[in-house]
């Protein structure tokens, strides 16, 4: 089988979905004995770039603060120098600006060039839709990791033969459930270092993962919180509850406040970047999704993987992935996030049950080998018929 050199191009690996789809990606090449090399678009060193050093990854930086900085002789060199020291078969780009910049990339490589589209309605507004269609003819290929994000591209021009929906992927051996010897001294252990006083002997952790921006809505999160907790109390029985929003972002002050101001302070936590998710995942006895926009949320897949039930948004390709695994709740419906919450919490044998359901519905469709077999398949149909 072929060897192929392929060339990401990132707007940044400051370490959001995109990324770590990306990183997903360059470690099945790897392992598939193809060479992947990332280009980011960050004038500054973002915590992903460590992560491709130790997988022994090729890292290029073409560092902008603008695109227009892009139009500059020295900055089209600079670029022209990446290609042709890198020497790819195929470009592959992932965000709006590395979008664009793939496009001026392939001027001095006459290879193909695909894009993944991570999201509908969130990047491609605007002069971005514009400045789009005038470079759309650069590119061979659409990724789009749901039919809402198919749907755009579609809409945008791109021909129907030249956009396929595929969703993301999980690495199903990384995102598990944990042993049961070891899993309520751990989870007991991450109640000790974020919350004050003694651990409840019977507690239930509820847990969000993401960056903490506006769209992620994790203020909705904490409103749910302090209903579930204002139940609970009326009822007086019942295992304590604790939440955590795991991540990090601008919305972080905000969020601390609205914690406070809700009297819950003492019962959430806010544990910031964990660089291994997958031992914070196993840790939740339910996971929530409160975003208000999505296309395949990573996290989502990983928290399914790691066997935690699940409740989510109705929104972009979550229904797509979900299937029977999922408790969807229509977006910024607090009381549906309660009532589905609250239904999971005094039922262990429920919740059991779903993150079963939601492992074996991951490992059946989302597996990263099935995955990164199908990528390969394009990747080898484009390169062969451009030889």
């Amino acid at each position: 089988m072929d060897s192929y050199r392929i060339l990401f191009f990132i707007s940044s690996l400051r370490g959001g979905g995109a990324e770590n789809h990306l990183i997903n990606l360059c470690r099945y090449l790897k392992a598939s004995s193809h060479l992947p090399a990332v280009c980011t678009l960050s004038p500054a060193e973002d915590r992903l770039e460590n992560v491709l050093r130790t997988d022994d990854v090729a890292l290029f930086r073409f560092p902008l603060t603008s695109l227009k900085e892009l139009a500059m002789p020295k900055n089209l060199l600079a670029l022209r120098g990446i290609v042709k020291l890198f020497h790819p078969d195929l470009i592959h780009a992932h965000l709006y600006h590395a979008e664009v910049v793939s496009a001026f990339a392939s001027l001095s490589a006459r290879v193909p060039v695909i894009a993944t589209r991570h999201s509908a309605g969130l990047e491609f507004l605007g002069r971005r839709r514009w400045l789009m269609k005038i470079i759309q003819p650069r590119f061979d290929f659409i990724i789009a990791v749901s039919t809402e994000t198919a749907t755009e591209a579609l809409d945008m021009g791109f021909p129907a033969g030249q956009v396929m929906t595929l969703p993301n992927a999980v690495d199903t051996e990384r995102f598990c459930p944990i042993d049961a010897s070891i899993h309520e001294e751990r989870r007991r252990s991450f109640l000790q270092k974020n919350f004050p006083g003694p651990v409840p002997s019977s507690f239930v952790l509820i847990g969000t993962v993401g960056g903490l921006k506006p769209v992620k809505n994790f203020t909705l999160f904490i409103r749910m919180a302090a209903r579930l907790i204002e139940q609970r109390s009326n009822l007086g029985a019942g295992p304590a509850l604790r939440f955590a929003v795991v991540g990090e972002g601008s919305e972080q002050e905000k969020l601390f406040d609205l914690a406070r101001v809700c009297g819950i302070d003492t019962c959430i936590a806010f544990p910031g970047y964990y660089e291994r998710p997958e031992e914070v995942y196993n840790l939740f006895d339910i996971f929530i999704l409160p975003s208000m926009r999505e296309g395949v949320p990573m996290v989502l897949l990983e928290a399914m993987s790691s066997g935690v039930p699940c409740i989510a948004s109705d929104v972009g390709g979550v229904g797509e992935v979900a299937g029977d695994a999922v408790v969807l709740v229509e977006s910024g419906d607090v009381n549906g996030f309660v009532e589905a919450a609250g239904s999971l919490v005094d039922n262990e044998d429920r919740r059991s049950g779903l993150g079963r359901d939601s492992r074996a519905h991951v490992r059946a469709h989302f597996d990263l080998d099935l995955w990164g077999r199908k990528l390969l398949q394009i990747y080898r149909s484009l390169i062969q018929e451009r030889n």
